[in-house]
């Protein structure tokens, strides 16, 4: 398989190293060239032809998100993956670069013992360009949604849907605005997301929804009551959990150990409504992103609830990996694109 040809663009020259390095040592991509700054990046993309950009948010001159522009409107295959330091502006930016369609983003290790930096930085890239190369190959084959129209759920469409749960990563920002920014100010039934963020970066992401949304969207806080008509992202670095108090359900944030190298993860989110939510009317959303993080969540749901699962289109993600994970083990009972996923939760919710 012919290697990804990458480039490094960082306004630090350690970085710039750093990150070549990763790169490298992924055996998956070769670093071809580096650039400093904006411009220096923009002139390179006009004479060579690249697959994948790293791609600083922060820099002097023509910051990452102008790039990111300019990227979308003349080379539109290139993938972009957004290089963080992690502070308040870094967390912003990074946030509307991936609205924008950058593919997901790293954060710049900032301490700790440099080999496990190393590792960690090629562990994380090498799992992004293995999607990469699975999109540019057409690697999942069509036939996996065929085989789903012979494990259709055993479920019937649910009835009077009490409580929506979403899973989402890679590429969660930009399909969350498309369901999100879409469903009606009067939806009554709750919402609960989880999405692979790092901690900041989800109470801005919830910040930028609300402002864009119909709904109230929140990062969820410890003892929330999950309430009508409003929707609860959970925060960076810690599960989010239900249980009940008193009639009432309420949000539970715990500093457990990751499940499937995350936290927050969706599979700890779903058994908790699980646990609690016995014969309930639930519906399941699958979006885009890597891994299998849902899955079980999915399953036990289906043990305990009445839950009827909806898997995002293999076509409209951007990582087949976490809604490809509940079709192959039958658990979706509907493949949906991207686009009509927030028109089938408002006429499920209404049915």
């Amino acid at each position: 398989m012919e290697k990804l040809k990458v480039l490094v663009v960082d306004d630090t020259i350690v970085y710039r190293k750093i990150l070549s390095a990763a790169v490298n040592d992924t055996g998956l991509a070769i670093a071809i060239q580096t650039a400093s700054n904006g411009n220096l990046a923009l002139q390179y993309l006009e004479k060579q032809a690249f697959d994948v950009v790293l791609l600083d948010v922060i820099m002097p001159g023509i910051d990452g998100l102008e790039v990111l522009d300019q990227i979308k409107i003349s080379h539109p295959d290139i993938v972009v993956i957004m290089i963080s330091s992690g502070g308040a502006e870094s967390a912003t930016n990074t946030v509307a670069a991936l609205r924008k369609g950058a593919l997901d983003f790293i954060l710049k290790p900032q301490d700790g013992n440099v080999e496990e930096n190393s590792a960690f930085l090629c562990n994380t890239l090498h799992e992004l360009f293995l999607a990469i190369q699975a999109k540019k190959n057409g690697y999942i084959p069509a036939i996996v949604e065929k085989n789903h129209e012979i494990k259709k759920s055993y479920k019937m469409i649910p009835k009077n849907v009490e409580l929506i749960v979403i899973a989402v990563s890679t590429g969660g920002p930009e399909a969350l605005d498309v369901v999100l920014t879409t469903l009606p100010a009067d939806l009554k039934q709750p919402i609960l997301i989880v999405q692979h963020m790092p901690k900041n970066f989800t109470k801005v992401l919830a910040t930028m929804l609300d402002k864009k949304c119909n709904l109230q969207v929140v990062e969820a806080q410890d003892g929330d009551e999950v309430s009508m008509g409003k929707v609860f992202i959970a925060p960076g670095d810690q599960h989010m959990t239900v249980a009940k108090s008193g009639g009432r359900v309420l949000i539970a944030l715990q500093s457990t150990p990751p499940v499937h190298g995350v936290r927050p993860a969706a599979d700890v989110l779903f058994q908790s409504v699980a646990s609690i939510g016995r014969g309930k009317h639930i519906l399941a959303i699958i979006l885009t992103g890597m891994g299998r993080d849902g899955k079980l969540g999915v399953m036990e749901m289906k043990q305990s609830c009445n839950c009827y699962c909806i898997a995002q289109s293999e076509r409209t993600c951007t990582v087949y990996g976490m809604p490809q994970a509940v079709v192959k083990a039958g658990c979706s009972d509907e493949i949906v694109d991207l686009s009509d996923i927030s028109m089938k939760i408002e006429m499920l919710c209404r049915s």
